[in-house]
């Protein structure tokens, strides 16, 4: 059905990612897809490298400095709405997809998705999307509570909806030659801690980050990527690398260590081994999942230091660590789908295809 309308809304890198096989794959058919952004982090410059038309409507950011950070999301959402229903006027869509257009999508009569892998009870204020939401997108294991009816539940997670073999393939060349040519190298994610979940929420501040460059160092090349202002000693392991290329750099690491549950499930389904240290992974069951029945990543919470370091050096000593991952990815992938293919299926031959799942979810299998 090429002749389908969609509206893709964009709020954070990760959604990018998410989003990014079914745009294209929607756009190689021949469908009409718009694309609205807000200005978060990389994610204008991710937008851009893939080279999508797009329309950011907070170009000077949504952040409202001064005020406690649950009202400035209050006021925030206010003003997406308004300027998602400005945009919106006069255009016609028969889908739309993220975040806020679900108040635009109940306002004007149109079906649309909201994609999430965050449990309820851990983000409670998600309620505000999944009330006006038509469908929510999100995994099997992921509880959204009583919203439940309104779920397309895949087997899978989001971070295989982009790194699903059938849409990412590692490419050596895609790195800087400094890491091309070295033995090896790991990466080390810090995150901003500023979203309204972030809230008395913690992960790795500058004493642990010390700690773990100390104890890298000596057995490779470090790199890190990091949302928030590093002091200046820790400068010099922050290169200028292409944003589109970050699960490249991943792909050929030795071990990944960060306080982001989203980049450390990329890594774990890219088969690195993975250590996380914050106060999120408790809370999410997929994190369960991946460490205790696939092992493949290892979780600390910010009181668990010592433990953490002693897995980090755990992991560098063993020559079998990355092969070991590797190994247990593959299985992870077997039992998983091709997320991106059944929701470019679910989105291109809505509401057909929402009727024949609903009917029957193991119609998920058949992709691959």
């Amino acid at each position: 059905m090429q002749n389908k309308r969609y509206l893709f809304y964009l709020v954070h890198p990760a959604k990018f990612h998410f989003h990014k096989p079914q745009i294209n794959n929607l756009k190689s058919k021949g469908c009409h897809v718009d694309i609205v952004i807000n200005t978060k982090d990389i994610l204008e410059e991710l937008v851009q490298n893939e080279g999508w038309e797009y329309t950011n409507l907070f170009p000077n950011s949504r952040k409202i400095k001064g005020i406690h950070v649950y009202l400035a999301a209050f006021i925030s959402l206010l003003s997406t709405i308004y300027r998602l229903y400005k945009y919106t006027s006069g255009k016609k869509y028969d889908i739309f997809v993220g975040d806020a257009l679900v108040y635009i999508g109940r306002l004007k009569g149109i079906p649309s998705f909201y994609p999430t892998d965050d449990v309820l009870e851990a983000v409670p204020e998600q309620r505000v999307f999944f009330i006006p939401a038509k469908h929510i997108i999100a995994p099997i294991i992921t509880d959204i509570g009583k919203y439940k009816s309104k779920k397309i539940a895949y087997r899978g997670y989001k971070a295989i909806a982009h790194l699903h073999p059938n849409h990412f393939k590692p490419n050596r060349n895609k790195l800087l030659n400094d890491f091309q040519s070295c033995r090896r190298y790991f990466i080390i994610r810090c995150t901003g801690f500023g979203a309204t979940h972030d809230i008395n929420k913690r992960g790795i501040d500058d004493v642990m980050l010390d700690k773990i460059i100390k104890l890298l160092a000596p057995h490779g090349k470090i790199l890190i990527s990091s949302e928030r202002r590093l002091p200046k000693e820790f400068e010099k392991f922050q290169f200028q690398i292409n944003k589109n290329d970050i699960n490249h750099y991943i792909s050929f690491s030795d071990l990944f260590i960060g306080d982001s549950t989203t980049m450390c499930t990329e890594s774990a389904v890219l088969g690195i081994p993975t250590v996380e240290f914050d106060e999120y992974f408790f809370e999410i069951e997929q994190m369960t999942e991946l460490e205790k029945k696939y092992g493949l990543i290892n979780c600390f919470r910010t009181t668990e230091a010592k433990q953490c370091l002693q897995k980090i050096e755990e992991h560098i000593h063993n020559p079998n660590s990355k092969i070991e991952s590797k190994q247990k990815a593959t299985k992870l992938f077997e039992e998983m789908i091709d997320v991106s293919s059944f929701l470019t299926w679910m989105f291109e031959n809505y509401p057909e295809s929402y009727k024949k799942f609903s009917k029957d979810n193991s119609i998920q299998n058949y992709f691959k």
